[in-house]
């Protein structure tokens, strides 16, 4: 059996839950390789197909991916899809061109091609809002329809790994207990996106902001929130985290803005970015809501059902401001909670405050090795997770982590490699050259996590900030993955590749302010705490998680 692996932030469900009963898809479960929608890809106009050509549109982590890596412990992320990630809704100045593209069933398409989901689904969802419709959407429906699909795994068996068997664990014993004889998957549930407990009455109430909202729409989404929290809070699997917000507005807390900004083409031409077809404006950058709080208050509460953590990825500054001042009041009172980063990269910014003057273009990351866009964390947020004894979970996202610079290399590589000789020297050269570079970028990602805790917290005992960072790859969570492991299964091979890269000597960098400066070797020796680069490996992959479920994730901590 290959050393255990954790992974934070995965959707095992997504493509498996939406095909559930398709006529296309007979007999296949979480355990089983979903194809991309080969169909509907080749009906896009090429301009779109294009945009999307980065973007996982297999399955990158069934369940038998995840035995062939040793992926033991998948947090299972249930995920409601947001309505508006299916209505287009065409931005300046590139609304005219978007408009002309997505004539006719384009955006069925475009969204079957993106998601995995089966065309007619789509359609349907589609429907709910086309023509001037204002039908709106139950999402804990959908939540409880997800979650009962992959409570029904359970008893499915994988077609090629028989002697291996897939559980839920609702505390650390029974994960431990699961986990102890080395056949069987123990996943743990969260959910993405704080939407999935709310009943929104019309799709225009995505668009308007929380004081704006109609009588009736407030009322019947504050009440549906409430309770539903309150019900989730009760049952056998109450998810361990939420993350509180996702894409788009959900009238609780402010987003950061996710999607990328035109780039530049050659001759001072640009094309636009996701950002231009996918309206993220309501809510965005805002703080909590009156209906954000309660619900905050509620999910942490210890008196009324199970405590369920938070998880801060995808919020705004101003709301990562406010929930880490909840957060160190409690500890203050003597309650202790964890601030949790599921799924996330370093910005390098020292502070909140300085990352919310960058504005999140193409421009922001030009020239630059890491990407500054503040959805990623500053020093300030690294700080205030080691203060809380959290967890950050380091994402496998070429969109996310790195900036321009960084791509523009990686580009370079990859077409090298790709018009050498099949099977040359030549080749086998540039595609190292390439797996070593998102190598690079990924220990460097780590280092200055350890870098910044060390010198944030001084005092006669450096900080060691090796306990809390884990993996959170967000795979199958629509994303666009590393070129060189673009699924899960090859998890042992990215953690043997991580320890020959450290264990050469080659060069690791850190943010200085969004900067990237390269950490000089007796710097990097001095960081690891006199561990081997084997020792930190298992502790991120596995080690780390291990222990936050042996203090967090039990009865005497959630009540």
């Amino acid at each position: 059996m290959p050393y255990p692996i954790s992974d934070l932030h995965l959707h095992c469900s997504l493509k498996g839950y939406a095909a559930d009963g398709h006529p296309d898809f007979a007999g296949q479960t979480i355990w089983d390789h979903f194809e991309e929608r080969k169909a509907e890809l080749q009906k896009l106009n090429g301009p779109l197909r294009k945009a999307i050509e980065n973007t996982a549109k297999f399955s990158q982590a069934h369940l038998d991916a995840c035995v062939e890596a040793g992926l033991m412990a998948p947090f299972l992320a249930i995920y409601p899809v947001e309505r508006q990630l299916f209505d287009c809704d065409p931005q300046k100045p590139f609304k005219a061109f978007f408009n002309l593209l997505l004539g006719g069933k384009q955006p069925a398409y475009l969204g079957s091609a993106v998601s995995g989901f089966p065309l007619d689904r789509v359609e349907r969802i589609i429907a709910a809002f086309e023509n001037g419709s204002d039908t709106g959407v139950n999402y804990y429906e959908e939540f409880l329809k997800e979650r009962s699909w992959l409570l029904r795994q359970r008893d499915t068996r994988s077609k090629k790994y028989r002697q291996h068997r897939f559980e839920i664990a609702s505390d650390h014993a029974e994960f431990r207990n699961l986990i102890s004889g080395g056949n069987t998957i123990s996943g743990i549930l969260t959910v993405e996106g704080a939407h999935s407990f709310g009943h929104y009455l019309r799709n225009t109430t995505f668009k308007k902001e929380f004081e704006d909202l109609a009588d009736d729409e407030r009322k019947i989404l504050e009440s549906s929130m409430l309770r539903n929290i309150a019900e989730v809070k009760t049952e056998e699997f109450t998810p361990f985290f939420v993350t509180f917000c996702h894409h788009f507005n959900n009238h609780l807390a402010g987003h950061a803005r996710s999607f990328s900004d035109k780039s530049p083409l050659f001759l001072g031409f640009n094309k636009p970015g996701m950002r231009h077809l996918f309206n993220q404006t309501a809510g965005m950058n805002r703080g909590f809501t009156s209906l954000g709080r309660q619900a905050l208050e509620l999910m942490l509460d210890r008196t009324k059902g199970r405590r369920i953590l938070v998880d801060c990825k995808h919020m705004s500054l101003q709301s990562r401001r406010e929930f880490y001042a909840v957060i160190r009041e409690k500890r203050e009172k003597g309650d202790p909670i964890p601030i949790i980063h599921s799924h996330t990269a370093i910005n390098g910014w020292w502070t909140l405050d300085m990352a919310e003057k960058a504005v999140e273009t193409a421009e922001l990351d030009r020239d630059q090795y890491f990407s500054r866009w503040p959805i990623n964390l500053t020093n300030e947020d690294i700080l205030e997770t080691y203060d809380s004894d959290g967890l950050i979970g380091v994402i496998l996202h070429e969109s996310r982590m790195p900036g321009e610079a960084f791509k523009e290399k990686a580009r370079q590589l990859k077409k090298k490699a790709d018009n050498a000789r099949p099977g040359s020297d030549r080749e086998a050269r540039f595609r190292q050259e390439l797996k070593e570079l998102y190598l690079q970028l990924l220990w460097s990602n780590i280092f200055h996590i350890v870098k910044v805790v060390k010198e944030g917290r001084p005092g006669s005992k450096p900080a060691d900030a090796w306990g809390m960072i884990a993996l959170g790859s967000d795979y199958d969570g629509l994303v666009d993955p590393f070129d060189t492991f673009p699924e899960v299964a090859g998890f042992q091979d990215l953690k043997q590749e991580m320890a020959g890269y450290l264990e050469s000597g080659k060069p690791v960098f850190f943010s200085q302010n969004g900067e990237a400066v390269e950490l000089p070797p007796a710097e990097t020796r001095e960081l690891l705490f006199g561990q081997t680069p084997a020792e930190v490996l298992d502790r991120i992959l596995f080690g780390n998680t291990e222990r936050f479920l042996g203090k967090y994730f039990t009865e005497e901590y959630l009540g």
